[in-house]
């Protein structure tokens, strides 16, 4: 019985660690498509963290190694992503997630707040407005997906667009401080 205890404790704290990491990453890359206008930078978050007394992603007391502090902490939860591909109608923008419809539910994506298309340079709110797409219309997105969790009864991950292609074939790219290169 006290095994399971641990156990089930270490994978709370590991949860809850992750989901504040993927809180600071969407962050970061800005509040809302049209809130736009109100910068949340990193700087931001850690000023919060500082103010509040959190020094981990668990309120963990003495651990600054532990720290919530931006890129090392997104890099850690992608560190075993996979490229993927989803493919829907696009539902809405919200929060710089992109929510999708697959037929078989519906899905979010963390998309970045600029994105490339052609010569242009398009903030997430003029891509997903009508310019590139529109809600309702199909959309096929390329992600970076983390399996954060996973049991007998459900699984968690997070994804991260990258690219996007709209049923006219035009391709999008998001502007990120890194490459995605699938292997050969």
């Amino acid at each position: 019985m006290r095994k399971s205890l641990k156990i089930a404790t270490v994978a709370v704290v590991l949860f809850l660690g992750i989901a504040a990491a993927v809180l600071v990453f969407a962050n970061s890359q800005n509040a809302l498509a049209t809130d736009d206008a109100q910068p949340t930078t990193l700087p931001n978050m850690q000023t919060f963290f500082e103010q509040n007394n959190v020094t981990g992603p668990c309120r963990m007391r003495n651990r600054g190694e532990m720290r919530a502090d931006g890129f090392e902490s997104v890099t850690g939860l992608f560190e075993n992503a996979t490229l993927s591909t989803v493919e829907g109608s696009v539902v809405s923008v919200l929060r710089g997630m992109l929510i999708l419809d697959t037929g078989s539910g519906q899905v979010r994506i963390m998309i970045p707040k600029a994105w490339t298309v052609g010569n242009q340079v398009l903030n997430r709110a003029e891509l997903f407005n009508g310019t590139f797409v529109s809600p309702g219309q199909t959309l096929t997105v390329k992600v970076l997906k983390a399996d954060v969790f996973s049991n007998a009864s459900f699984s968690v991950n997070v994804m991260l667009g990258y690219k996007a292609v709209n049923g006219t074939g035009t391709h999008a790219y998001a502007v990120l401080p890194f490459n995605i290169e699938p292997a050969s």
